[in-house]
């Protein structure tokens, strides 16, 4: 299976090129919590021509070893971000989930949502009466709530936004953010 490497291309508004703006989504990505390299695998994924890459493709595109590549793609898997896909060639590649993003956003209101235990322990902790803490304590356990709330409310959510966003499709390239 060949490697459909982003090309260096024309550069972008803003002066950058293919290849830096996919450094910069897996520095993104690796800045939201994941390991380095599956930060790099996603933007590699999203922005390869093919989207869909066997791990000795991945491995060699990324300058990592297979290994680290096999155990980043497990993980991501784990986390819904790519889907593991049989191809001809007797090896499986690796591409993006149609869901992968909302799956991102999942899981970080899931975090942030999982504070308020932490919140609400520290507030019995701290006691009753006044304590220069309550606050920011109060306030985690607040936003901690809210994040809870727009997980529960992300799937409504997000069916109306596609709704709200929804195109008529001209080509089958031009694809909408959310699939339909």
């Amino acid at each position: 299976m060949s490697t459909s490497r982003p090309s260096a291309g024309r550069p972008s508004a803003g002066g950058r090129t293919l290849p830096q703006v996919m450094e910069s989504l897996g520095t993104f990505f690796h800045q939201l919590g994941m390991p380095p390299i599956a930060g790099r695998m996603l933007a590699w994924l999203a922005l390869s021509e093919s989207g869909c890459d066997s791990l000795d493709a991945m491995a060699g595109a990324l300058k990592a070893s297979k290994a680290s590549v096999s155990s980043m793609a497990r993980l991501l898997a784990e986390r819904g971000f790519v889907e593991r896909v049989p191809v001809l060639e007797r090896r499986d590649c690796y591409r993006l989930r149609a869901d992968a993003w909302e799956n991102v956003l999942r899981a970080r209101l899931a975090a942030i949502a999982s504070a308020k235990g932490l919140a609400e322990e520290g507030l019995w902790l701290i006691g009753e009466g006044e304590h220069p803490a309550r606050p920011r304590l109060e306030s985690l356990r607040e936003f901690s709530e809210v994040c809870a709330a727009l997980e529960r409310d992300l799937p409504s959510l997000l069916a109306r936004l596609r709704k709200a966003t929804a195109r008529p499709r001209r080509a089958p390239a031009s694809r909408s953010v959310f699939p339909t």
